[in-house]
């Protein structure tokens, strides 16, 4: 059997086809070569000739457009606006084409035409929390806060990196915490501790309050700790009650024993039995130079271990570095005592506490006798009587700088059993 042979003119045909197919890609990776070429350069004429040389190329005429809207001296919004246009045409599938033309067109006033491009650009792409975020700014900055806050409302819920800005577009468009609460921020841990951490840093107490209520609804458990910041700013704002509050269940939370004294001290670990939590109303420790503090189960006046005080001789230190914040009741008889020991003290000025009166900034602190030199365990007490007005009283351990010579302190005291009972009801000024 003979196979049929092919006709020349078939096989030249097929040549010139696959000459032709070749010849039609190397040109277009060549001219593909030369856009990018031009698309990369430094000068942003050469990107008009990239874009007009790969013409159906949607990408050129987007970042032509982006540079004519952003880069301020070679702005061009009409020309923006048209290359934009004519990238969403040859792209129309492009979520960002068309919220970078709807920006554009808010820019240049046409409102409609902007949200329906946001609106497009949210129909391709329903889970884009940056969509549903960039419409929802667009809404609130048109002043319809209902439609923004929900449009708002699912970036958030998309992603809780965006929570705090969240919190912060809404708080200044509206200041209404009830409104945010119900429409923009989700139930949810993340979410919400953003928005502690926001008023917090904008220094906004009660709305605070609003977002930890929804918190504490819930019982779950974290660390104490995390309550922190937002008790100091209770503190530093005269929020007292609620601080107080916040602290309560902040333990709850964080699995923190409620400490029991028998003589009713309203002082938090006055034997330092437990290892401090250094915030809310607990005692902080600050390190500082040419003293070392740390705890003593040797030298102890009761339980099983004191504070300890060593101070180097290097220093002639300005010592307030150990505080408790203590919530008292106004008008009211409260007597405290500590016990110290000390050895080898030097200095006219040696150790004390001292009791400050938070609630009014201006009072004199109160204190007890300088102790200096050395001494067995010994009982200091204190008499004060709150005044009306008067709701945080600040126990600061205390060693005043000596303007004597040979000032720097050397020496160890120790601390333990720190207590202030109320003893009766009165009225006056803290004496």
């Amino acid at each position: 059997m003979r196979t049929a042979e092919i006709s020349p003119i078939w096989r030249w045909l097929t040549f010139a086809a696959i000459v032709t197919a070749a010849g039609v890609l190397v040109f277009s990776g060549a001219r593909h070569a030369i856009a990018a070429h031009w698309a990369g350069s430094t000068d942003a004429a050469q990107w008009l000739r990239a874009a007009e040389t790969e013409s159906s190329n949607g990408e050129r005429w987007y970042s032509l457009a982006r540079y004519r809207q952003l880069d301020f001296e070679h702005s061009d919004l009409p020309l923006a606006l048209a290359y934009y246009r004519r990238a969403t045409s040859l792209n129309p599938g492009s979520p960002y084409y068309w919220m970078d033309l709807a920006s554009a067109y808010e820019s240049a006033g046409d409102i409609a035409e902007a949200e329906q491009a946001f609106r497009k650009a949210r129909e391709l792409y329903p889970i884009s929390a940056d969509a549903a975020w960039r419409f929802g700014n667009f809404l609130l900055r048109q002043g319809r806060a209902r439609e923004a806050f929900q449009q708002i409302h699912e970036a958030v819920a998309i992603d809780s990196k965006l929570t705090e800005p969240a919190i912060s577009v809404c708080w200044h468009s509206t200041q209404d915490i009830d409104q945010i609460l119900k429409a923009v921020l989700p139930d949810a841990p993340d979410e919400n501790w953003g928005a502690i951490q926001f008023f917090v840093q904008v220094r906004e107490p009660l709305p605070a309050m609003a977002v930890w209520k929804r918190i504490a609804a819930h019982h779950d458990s974290f660390p104490a700790s995390d309550a922190f910041p937002l008790l100091d700013l209770l503190i530093a704002t005269g929020h007292v009650d609620e601080a107080g509050l916040v602290w309560n269940q902040s333990l709850q939370a964080g699995g923190v024993a409620r400490e029991s004294d028998a003589s009713g001290s309203v002082v938090w670990n006055g034997g330092f039995e437990n290892d401090p939590l250094d915030g809310g109303f607990d005692w902080r420790l600050r390190p500082i130079e040419g003293v070392e503090m740390r705890w003593d189960e040797e030298s102890l006046h009761s339980g099983r271990r004191s504070l300890r005080v060593d101070f180097d001789g290097k220093v002639n230190v300005n010592f307030e570095n150990v505080w408790q914040y203590v919530p008292v009741s106004p008008s009211t008889n409260y007597r405290f005592s500590a016990f110290f020991r000390t050895e080898d003290l030097t200095t006219d000025s040696g150790i004390r506490f001292e009791i400050r009166d938070v609630s009014q900034p201006g009072a004199p602190a109160r204190s007890t006798p300088n102790l200096a030199g050395s001494q067995h365990w010994t009982e200091q007490n204190l008499e004060i009587l709150t005044s009306p007005d008067t709701r945080l009283l600040q126990i600061v351990l205390r060693r005043t700088p000596s303007d004597k010579f040979g000032n720097k302190i050397r020496g160890t005291a120790w601390i333990d059993d720190v207590v202030l009972v109320p003893v009766s009801r009165g009225a006056g000024k803290v004496r």
